[in-house]
């Protein structure tokens, strides 16, 4: 899929203008195109210090990090971009695109977005992009007349900035209601999409369940909630104690994506496993950031995240699938270790091992990848290693398990 600043905008959102506007803001580049050099290594310091706060010493991350001007800047130019990326990239796949779609089964006035924890506001980017996309695809769907956004946040100078960029790159004709809330609390019209980027990890771990359960009880029937997190470990299995506690209570939940199953995950943190859920995105980061990466030694081309996609009375069914691919090929060795060989023959789902003992001996051996099935259980899958097979992708849907060679159970 294309990136989201590819999309040609005609309905809502002209994002060449959006991505002009980014280009000003952050000054690295002259009007006849020449890089700033000195401008975009002092920039880049900047970045290196809060992705190292980030990632590294979060207690050193002052939670009033974009209140200043270098702040703000920083982050804008090394984050505001991949994150909405990340949203328009996971929402596009099949699997998910059609619960947006759901949403314009019958033409609309208005659609109500909540942007909860917006910062500059690059979820609902995101979503305008997607919007874009499947409007100029699907001829069936209506697109309506108004957005209505919901941004959610303490900061109104954080709020402001991000409107601004929004509202010089619309069209002429487009209506696009930006309305500033600091509490989920506060709203009061029903939301067709509910978006939380990157902001659960910045709640106590005691106030999550709550404002999930107040964001989700002003989610319109059929109306959907995005959670994205990063990809990292600690915050990925934090998503999965809260997907738990959440979906064990709330009413008419489905859960469209990752998961296959409503089960407990496998994988949050009261799981001992060292293996944590979460999917990456390559795409072709623009010019501009490219240069930011280069100096702050950040590498953007590869966009890890973790997430949960949820529908409230899902009004159109998804696709079945057998399993979720939730980590990467890696390649095993058995060849001639007998006991490794009888662990993992013995530990097969079908109950047959003369398969498996038959395709160790392959000349390419094999490559196991880890699956979180329909029936909530983490499962191994054994496949030849062989080059000319489609790799077997972190994140991809497993339809059946026919696919597969082999299956073992994995112990927790």
């Amino acid at each position: 899929m294309r990136n989201f600043y590819e999309v040609e905008g005609k309905y809502f959102l002209n994002l060449s203008k959006y991505m002009d506007e980014w280009e000003n803001y952050l000054g690295i580049y002259s009007k006849d195109g020449q890089e700033k050099k000195g401008a975009a290594q002092s920039l880049a310091s900047h970045v290196q210090r809060l992705w190292s706060h980030f990632n590294q010493d979060r207690d050193k991350l002052d939670k009033h990090y974009m209140e200043s001007a270098i702040g703000l800047q920083s982050y804008v130019s090394s984050f505001l971009l991949p994150n909405i990326e990340r949203v328009f990239s996971t929402l596009v796949k099949d699997e998910n695109i059609f619960a947006i779609e759901s949403l314009f089964s019958i033409e609309k006035e208005e659609i109500i977005i909540a942007d909860f924890g917006c910062g500059p506001l690059s979820g609902s980017v995101g979503i305008i992009s997607l919007l874009e996309y499947i409007f100029s695809k699907n001829p069936n769907l209506v697109a309506p007349k108004k957005l209505f956004i919901y941004a959610i946040d303490r900061s109104e100078k954080i709020v402001e900035f991000g409107s601004k960029f929004i509202k010089n790159s619309t069209f002429p004709d487009t209506q696009i209601v930006i309305e500033r809330l600091t509490s989920a609390e506060k709203i009061t019209k029903q939301a067709h999409i509910v978006l939380c980027i990157n902001i659960f990890n910045e709640i106590p771990e005691k106030h999550r369940l709550k404002t999930l359960n107040t964001l989700y009880s002003k989610t319109e029937e059929g109306g959907v909630v995005l959670i994205m997190e990063p990809g990292q470990e600690l915050h990925s299995k934090a998503l999965g104690g809260l997907r738990d506690e959440f979906i064990e209570t709330a009413e008419n939940c489905e859960i469209i994506s990752p998961c296959a199953h409503k089960k407990s995950c496998p994988l949050s943190f009261k799981s001992t496993r060292k293996d944590w859920c979460w999917f990456r995105h390559a795409w072709n980061p623009p010019k501009t950031l490219s240069l930011i990466d280069k100096f702050s030694k950040v590498d953007h081309y590869e966009l890890n995240f973790s997430y949960l996609f949820l529908q409230k009375n899902k009004v159109r069914s998804a696709e079945k699938y057998f399993a979720r691919c939730v980590s990467d090929e890696f390649s095993i060795d058995v060849k001639g270790n007998k006991a490794q060989l009888n662990y993992f023959a013995n530990n097969l789902v079908s109950g047959e091992n003369a398969e498996f003992l038959e395709m160790s001996e392959h000349e390419n051996g094999l490559n196991k990848i880890l699956l979180c099935t329909s029936n909530g259980d983490l499962e191994s899958a054994f496949v030849i290693a062989d080059p000319s097979q489609k790799e077997y992708r972190r994140g991809r849907r497993i339809k059946e398990s026919s696919e597969l060679y082999m299956r073992a159970k994995e112990r927790n």
